[in-house]
């Protein structure tokens, strides 16, 4: 039997003969890890602002930055503080960078922190809807796109926050767009302070 020719598209010859775009790309991945980083010391300090109105548990584990290359295809960088993941438990804040596509920071809530904080939540519907968030309305809690069977913007004409909270998790998530890059850090911990003020005010 004969092996099967593997071609390579026109496009594709270019890219593999240019070591210069992967390069670029390697650089801008360390840049975000570095802004993770640097992110996660702020964030810290901003939890312990709070302490005494959230629970323990949240704080017995650091922040911790992850990259990978493959979700949906594009490279992705994490940075995960707090992060309380249990089979049935979940208090945790993802900001996520996802390559071609946003920054998002994602508050996430399963067991008893979701029985406890959702309510809180759902008071705060009115600043949730103005400040653009949307809540997560599919099963899998470990989607992060934003396509329209995953997230749905918050509304005062909308239940979908309500039907969330009756789900097995809760996730509440808001964007940065790729192009504030030189923002990005400023914007991503407005907005980790104000979802934190939103559970502790």
């Amino acid at each position: 039997m004969a092996d099967t020719k593997i071609l390579l598209s026109p496009d594709e010859l270019t890219l593999v003969q240019d070591t210069h775009w992967l390069l670029t790309k390697n650089r801008i991945i360390e840049k975000t890890k570095l802004l993770f980083g640097g992110l996660a010391a702020s964030l810290q300090d901003d939890i312990q602002n709070k302490r005494e109105k959230l629970p323990d548990s949240i704080h017995l584990f650091s922040a911790k930055v992850f990259k990978g290359e493959y979700y949906q295809g594009l490279p992705y960088v994490m940075l995960d503080y707090p992060r309380v993941f249990t089979k049935d438990e979940a208090f945790a804040m993802r900001t996520m960078f996802w390559w071609g596509n946003f920054f998002s920071i994602t508050l996430q809530l399963k067991g008893s922190y979701q029985q406890h904080f959702g309510p809180v939540l759902l008071e705060k519907k009115e600043q949730l809807a103005s400040g653009g968030f949307y809540v997560a309305v599919s099963e899998d809690e470990w989607r992060h796109d934003f396509g329209a069977d995953n997230y749905e913007q918050i509304s005062m004409n909308s239940d979908n926050l309500e039907k969330a909270m009756e789900g097995n998790f809760l996730k509440i998530a808001v964007q940065v767009p790729l192009a504030q890059w030189n923002d990005a850090a400023e914007l991503i911990r407005e907005h980790h302070k104000n979802m934190i003020s939103l559970l502790t005010a």
